[in-house]
């Protein structure tokens, strides 16, 4: 978390949350052009705060990049995609994630918000984007299967 942070702080004025609560408070006080979401204990933590986003009138609109567990973390931990994609999620990641990785994410994440329609290359790249991220996990899962 502390290297991304270091690495977003760079192109990016970061405000940092430890709880949900905390982090609703600071996005509806500072209503921040974008949200980067990791994981909160317990299960299911997280999907509630964006929940609490999508519904209060003055958050709504902030999008919201999730930053999920680790694959192998998944059954135990992760969100459901359902969850994610019914809030207001505009990108969804999983660790491990470099610096570079995640500036890049959260550079797409506001161009596309600030964008009123996406056209058709944009929605091909995004699902480009999001089929490299599946194969990977599917690589991942499968070595740990095997193994």
């Amino acid at each position: 978390v502390e290297t991304s942070v270091k690495a977003l702080t760079i192109s990016f004025n970061v405000n940092c949350a430890l709880t949900a609560e905390e982090g609703l408070d600071k996005a509806v006080a500072e209503l921040p052009d974008v949200i980067v979401l990791g994981y909160l204990a317990p299960r299911g933590c997280s999907s509630q705060l964006a929940n609490r986003l999508a519904e209060d009138r003055t958050t709504a609109f902030i999008p919201i990049l999730v930053v999920d567990v680790r694959p192998e973390e998944y059954p135990r931990k992760g969100w459901r995609w359902s969850d994610g994609f019914s809030h207001n999620v505009k990108g969804y990641v999983w660790r491990p994630l470099s610096a570079t990785e995640l500036k890049k994410t959260v550079l797409g994440v506001l161009q596309r918000a600030k964008a009123s329609t996406m056209n058709l290359t944009e929605v091909a790249e995004q699902t480009e984007e999001m089929l490299k991220r599946i194969d990977q996990l599917k690589k991942l899962l499968m070595s740990e299967t095997e193994s």
